[in-house]
């Protein structure tokens, strides 16, 4: 091997490095701007379409306009330091346009409100954030091919190998973004360290581009040109058309084929600019159809959704490299490609049976093992469904780089070409899928048009029609009638049904852009759930969601104005509206609209009563489709109390919910002598999770007090309550003396679950857990949970898959009993502040509820003796005759 060709492996190699760290990085941005940003614009998923479309634009303008001016550049890798110094110089001030748009946001959503509008203006303001780093990205590839293809022939080869390295690296980005980085450094120092690789890219492509290895594809096409030309023959008719047919690539010697490029094909030109269209439209529809697939079996945490989108990555990036490896081959290209879109239907075809074996007929994915071992789980169904249709169509797009080669000029204005082509298509198709083909067709009907479009698109790709080109043609006819016929799939189930309640039934099912909502009934009553497994709410639990806006507003009864963040079945929302409560006007927010569809559908008529408490006919009542946080962020209406539902902690997107900017949000809502009341669920949270979101409440919050929601053991859960400063518990001039000696008279630790116990603003008490803010120390060294480093959301799924065993443990019976305990111990009732107004023997009602929790959980535990003992502490703190 000469020195030349020792340097220019050298060269390839390195800029090959150079590709991957690009790749990284850009998935990297991607990954957190896409988070950021729907903090902002909301966690719907028209805000979440409009931020992609912006960044696709920037990748799709900067291909098409930097792949073009590469052309003549004479040193094309210095172009491509010069781009990664740009992306990293806009990726700075993302940071300060980022905080501009904070400040003036909410004076655009107060002045537009909800709308067609705003949605505009939100993909403006998303233009302005992410375009001018997407375009310098979209330039990257297209300079890279510049540099490395130096010869005609090897354009396919390369451009697809560029494409598999930079794919690979853009899953290696995804996968610490969203499993690791987050968390260990912070969103921030997370783009700060994704900058500091793009520099490190600038760097090592600016000191390389001082060194020239070898020629580039322009200066041997001038020495091409310079050469003495031959005597050439014109083609004849008969020749052109067996050219056409055999779909010939390559630059061959001679005029014959100059002549070809120039009048024969240009109908084969728009045909790979339309399958680089395809490509992308039908992998990004793809990839929000498997999205979708997966949320119906696996707890949707921010894990799952990386985990999916690592394995797309990596399989599309496998496909680009295979894509190379058949790029050697002498057979006719248009044969090649036609076989790969063929087999790639295929897959898609099969996916739906291989999905529903993978899941055991749609059931929950489930593992007993650690962690580790459910994430490892989840990959290996994700690379048996998602890996061979990944992998075949991953191979369409970087194959079209052969078939291109025909009509080569610049490798950069080729690729840039391609490339701004495909990134359209994946614009249009994660939208047509997401808001048109999901809502009208489902999620099966939707895979059954992707794989008959590749199919219609093969049978009329121009082959040679000898023995191979005619049996791939009777080959896609006959996947074609297939498609059609046998694997029609429109009576698949599209939810996971329980299967330890065989005799529930589905109601209704609604496939939305965000979700699928179902209404579902068993012998427990009527469920709505989201994506099989997330249940809002059901009948069977009317009265514990009742509670939930029954019990702040006893201990605030001069509320008027209230905001319920989550709706769910309306049950709670719709018990505020009672008569016995002093509700002007309520605001509920519910980000999905299929949710308020079901439960103005099947909650307000059961049996001719409306377990919403006329929710929807109520004038005082406005229900918002709306993103519950983005509204408190950005709109100008104040609240006497805000109450947050319970929120599943490990789910993507909750995480949001807990942290402190939202908190603080939610406080500049608040009227003077206001509430916000934040319910958790205990069975879902460990001790470390619960301290973390205390910590962060307290660090909000002028005094944080925390209520009880019911006294079962192994179903607790809470409200931690958010009072302003100096704020203190309204005075109570009933008397229920008398009522509460009633509720215990004649009865023995036996009636345990059997009290029937009064319940008004005076008695409220009984429910109260104690002054959080005075036991913070209680909370020891929790951190904070931020939107710049959201623990929750990458800790409570990690904690959840722990099952409550082990090292992590439920934050539930005994542990929470002793938690409470400390804190009264800390702050006693009697001396409690917040408790300022109240009686002394009122005071003693916390106590109350302490002793009545013991009570249960020994009689859980088969202690008699506990509980009677727990019982009679229970009696006497209840009707005031304790020491």
């Amino acid at each position: 091997m000469s020195d030349n060709q020792t340097k220019a492996l050298h060269g390839t190699g390195v800029a090959l490095g150079l590709v991957f760290l690009s790749g990284f990085a850009a998935l990297i941005y991607q990954v957190l701007w896409m988070k950021q940003i729907s903090l902002l614009f909301g966690n719907t998923s028209q805000a979440a379409s409009v931020t992609l479309a912006s960044f696709f634009c920037g990748l799709a303008v900067g291909s098409r306009v930097l792949g073009k001016r590469v052309s003549s550049v004479e040193n094309p890798l210095r172009v491509f330091a010069f781009l990664e110094i740009g992306i990293a110089a806009t990726a700075l001030s993302y940071f300060a346009i980022l905080v501009l748009f904070q400040a003036i946001y909410p004076r655009i959503y107060q002045g537009i409100g909800l709308g067609g509008l705003l949605l505009l203006i939100k993909f403006i303001l998303s233009l302005l954030l992410v375009f001018p780093p997407a375009f310098c990205m979209g330039g990257t590839v297209p300079v890279l091919g510049q540099f490395l293809v130096r010869q005609r022939q090897s354009f396919g080869r390369i451009s697809a190998t560029i494409y598999g390295v930079n794919t690979l690296g853009a899953a290696s980005g995804a996968a610490l973004a969203g499993f690791y980085l987050p968390v260990w450094l912070g969103f921030k120092m997370t783009c700060i360290t994704a900058i500091l690789i793009s520099g490190l890219v600038a760097t090592v492509a600016l000191l390389k581009s001082r060194r020239a290895v070898g020629e580039s594809f322009l200066e041997q096409n001038k020495a091409v040109e310079n050469e003495p030309e031959e005597a050439e023959e014109p083609l004849t008719r008969q020749q052109r058309r067996q050219l056409e047919r055999e779909g010939a690539t390559g630059v061959k010697k001679g005029k014959q084929e100059s002549l070809l490029l120039r009048g024969g094909c240009g109908g084969r030109r728009w045909a790979i600019l339309f399958l680089g269209f395809l490509s992308g439209f039908g992998v990004l529809a793809l990839e929000v159809l498997l999205t979708r697939l997966f949320s119906q079996v696996l707890e949707n945490s921010v894990y799952t959704f990386a985990a999916i989108l690592v394995v797309v990555l990596i399989f599309l990036a496998l496909g680009a490299l295979l894509s190379s490896l058949l790029s050697r081959l002498n057979g006719s290209p248009f044969l090649i490609l036609t076989g790969l879109i063929l087999a790639g239907a295929g897959a898609v075809m099969t996916m739906p049976a291989v999905f529903l074996k993978v899941t055991d007929g749609m059931h929950l994915l489930t593992s007993k093992g650690s962690w580790g071992d459910y994430v490892m789980m989840v990959l290996r169904s994700a690379v048996v469904v998602i890996g061979p249709p990944a992998l075949l169509l991953g191979t369409i797009f970087p194959y079209l780089m052969k078939l291109e080669e025909e009509y080569l000029e610049s490798p950069g204005q080729s690729l840039g070409r391609l490339a701004s082509v495909n990134t359209v298509g994946a614009i249009l198709g994660a939208m047509v899928c997401g808001f048109l083909l999901l809502d009208g067709l489902g999620i099966w009907r939707t895979l059954q048009l992707i794989a008959l479009i590749y199919l219609l698109v093969a049978l009329f790709l121009p082959v040679r029609l000898d023995s191979r080109g005619v049996g791939i043609k009777v080959a896609g006819l006959v996947l074609l009638v297939m498609n059609l016929t046998v694997f029609d799939f429109k009576n698949l189930p599209v939810i996971a049904t329980d299967p330890d309640r065989p005799e529930e039934k589905i109601l209704e099912v609604w496939e939305g852009s965000d979700c699928s909502v179902a209404v579902t009934e068993n012998n427990f009553g009527r469920s709505i759930r989201i994506n099989s497994d997330y249940s809002l709410g059901s009948t069977g639990a009317f009265v514990s969601e009742k509670i939930q806006a029954d019990l702040p507003l006893m201990i605030y009864p001069e509320t008027n104005k209230v905001f319920f963040l989550g709706l769910g079945t309306g049950i709670t929302a719709g018990s505020a509206l009672d008569r016995k409560h002093k509700i002007e006007r309520l605001v509920a927010c519910e980000l999905v609209p299929e949710v308020v569809i079901a439960s103005k559908k099947y909650m307000t008529d059961l049996d001719g009563f409306d377990l919403t408490g006329g929710l929807f006919r109520d004038r005082r009542a406005e229900i918002l489709i709306e993103d519950g946080r983005h509204y408190l962020m950005a709109a100008d209406e104040s609240f006497d109390m805000i109450n947050a539902d319970l929120f599943v902690p490990f789910r993507s997107g909750a995480g949001g919910l807990y942290t402190l900017e939202h908190f603080e949000s939610a406080r500049e809502r608040l009227e003077p002598g206001g509430v916000f009341v934040q319910w958790l669920p205990l069975h879902q949270l460990t001790k470390r999770d619960f301290a973390i979101i205390a910590q962060t409440m307290v660090e909000a919050f002028d005094q944080v007090s925390m209520w009880r929601h019911n006294f079962q053991p192994g179903v607790e859960l809470v409200a931690l309550v958010g009072h302003q400063e100096g704020q203190i518990l309204p005075a109570c001039g009933i008397d229920s003396d008398l009522d509460k000696k009633r509720a215990v008279f004649g009865k023995s630790y036996l009636d345990l679950r059997r009290l029937d116990l009064p319940l008004n603003p005076q008695t409220i008490l009984l429910f109260y857990g104690g002054n959080l803010t005075a036991a913070r120390a209680l909370l020891g060294d929790a951190p904070i949970n931020t939107d710049d480093r959201p623990l929750i959301e990458y800790l409570a799924p990690r904690n959840f898959r722990e099952d409550g065993q082990g090292e992590n443990p439920w934050f539930l019976g005994r542990r929470f009993a002793d938690f409470l305990d400390e804190v009264q111990l800390i702050c006693p009732p009697a001396d409690d502040p917040l408790l300022a107004n109240r009686t002394e023997a009122n005071r003693r009602l916390p106590l109350s509820g302490s002793a009545l929790h013991r009570a249960g959980l020994s009689e859980v535990d088969g202690d008699e003796n506990g509980t009677r003992k727990w019982w009679e502490k229970f009696v006497a703190e209840w009707t005031n005759v304790g020491p």
